[in-house]
């Protein structure tokens, strides 16, 4: 009976322990999953570059055959896309210029506005206090 309760709870620590060890697994393959997300979204230029690289050096291990000949056209394709991706990016990017360009106009703006109030209060204040200090 002891032995019985030994084993069950033994077989409890093992099973509490495969589970333990699974989660620890899945954080890891989640963390590196995160970092390859975060490296392409870096880096996307490098990635299609290193895409083609990789196109390139399987296509030279293909014989030539009809097969070879796709490849070709899939380097070409390859090709293609990433001329898109990059003025995709480009685009991309004169966008957020454009964009920082704009909030950097209402910021200043703003200031010049609020730098205006500043001023017509501090000339407002200064009037009270002299108008009292008058008066006495």
């Amino acid at each position: 009976m002891m032995s019985d309760k030994r084993e069950k709870l033994r077989d409890r620590i093992e099973a509490g322990e495969a589970r333990q060890k699974a989660r620890e697994i899945a954080a890891r393959a989640e963390g590196a999953a995160d970092r390859v997300t975060t490296f392409a979204r870096q880096h996307p230029l490098m990635l299609i570059a290193g895409g083609l690289a990789v196109g390139v050096v399987l296509s030279t291990l293909v014989p030539r055959s009809p097969t070879r000949k796709l490849s070709k056209k899939t380097i070409a394709l390859m090709a293609s896309l990433a001329e898109v991706g990059m003025a995709y990016g480009r685009d991309a990017l004169d966008t957020v210029g454009e964009a920082a360009e704009g909030a950097g106009k209402q910021g200043k703006a703003r200031l010049a506005e609020l730098t205006s109030t500043a001023k017509d209060k501090a000339a407002d204040a200064l009037e009270q206090v002299s108008a009292l200090v008058g008066r006495d």
